[in-house]
């Protein structure tokens, strides 16, 4: 029986998690009316694999907390940042589960909430293969994140809830519920602040020509046949040299 309430109390957990953002995405959130920020941010490296650097002119704001669009053509590797939280990888909170081996043309879009606790913040992410193409490179861009700022803290607050209650009925909006910490709860009140001076950045992936498809197919079924064969011939000769014996 335990096990059963436990069971259901994870599905349901899960359940929330995987809808957190993009449900209180699609609400009337809250948008700061005083706090302007301005920001910068890069992408690094070669490859496959990039460092995606954010820069947050935040001032007196102790935290801001990002939601990631990662578009289906980058993914975030969970399991990978989490490890890294004690290299200076800040917490982050997919909407969903994220599949790393989907290719670009079949992969949706994730959107992962990122908790900063520093002004600059460094997060590994990843290529998804693209599809074949009449080029050998394609340009590939990911959008500035939305930028929240705290309003319903535990500093201020002793029943965060209660607060962030209060705060909507007073302003007629919500606020985003995301947590205060590296653990998904408690969650905070935040409200949405204006960034200048940022953009997309984008990169370069190599592609598949499509060219070349007829190649690889080849290759590939040769290799096949090839292992094949050499699996079939070992065999045979082990059965042969049983009954020799």
């Amino acid at each position: 029986m335990l096990q059963c309430i436990l069971l259901s109390l994870v599905l349901l957990l899960q359940c929330q998690s995987r809808d957190r953002w993009t449900t209180q995405l699609s609400q009337h959130l809250c948008q700061s009316e005083d706090q302007v920020i301005s920001a910068t941010r890069t992408l690094a490296n070669s490859g496959f694999h990039k460092d995606l650097t954010t820069n947050l002119e935040l001032d007196e704001i102790p935290r801001a907390f990002l939601l990631e669009n990662t578009t289906s053509h980058f993914y975030m590797d969970i399991d990978q940042i989490k490890e890294g939280l004690f290299l200076g990888y800040p917490p982050v909170f997919p909407d969903d589960p994220i599949d790393v081996e989907q290719p670009a043309d079949s992969s949706p879009a994730h959107i992962v909430g990122v908790l900063c606790e520093t002004h600059h913040v460094t997060l590994p992410v990843h290529h998804r293969y693209q599809p074949a193409g009449s080029q050998p490179y394609s340009s590939v861009c990911i959008p500035f994140p939305r930028v929240f700022i705290p309003v319903v803290t535990p500093e201020d607050y002793s029943d965060l809830e209660l607060g962030i209650e209060q705060v909507e009925v007073e302003r007629g909006c919500r606020l985003l519920r995301a947590p205060c910490g590296v653990n998904s709860f408690p969650e905070c009140g935040w409200e949405e602040v204006a960034v200048v001076g940022v953009q997309e950045v984008c990169s370069s992936v190599p592609v598949g020509l499509t060219q070349d498809l007829p190649i690889v197919q080849i290759s590939a079924l040769a290799a096949v046949f090839i292992g094949f064969s050499a699996i079939v011939y070992v065999m045979f000769c082990r059965k042969e040299k049983s009954k020799a014996t």
